[in-house]
């Protein structure tokens, strides 16, 4: 199994915290906010997106804006 970092978010919908997990930046199995997050960590933020919330939302990163999207 790989190193990678996670990326916790609130769903916009229910409020809920949900994980992207990341391979780009230094994959340290660090743990960040969407605000806090480094920017190269955030590069594939949504390679196994969407992530699907408990409440059905399915969930992306809009990486440039920095806000979670609702598909």
């Amino acid at each position: 199994m790989g190193m990678f970092d996670t990326i916790y978010v609130n769903c916009p919908n229910c409020g809920e915290k949900s994980e992207f997990q990341t391979k780009s930046g230094q994959c340290t199995l660090e743990c960040y906010t969407l605000e806090d997050c480094p920017s190269d960590a955030l590069y594939n933020a949504n390679r196994h997106s969407p992530n699907e919330c408990s409440c059905g939302a399915s969930l992306s990163i809009d990486i440039n804006r920095r806000v979670v999207l609702v598909g």
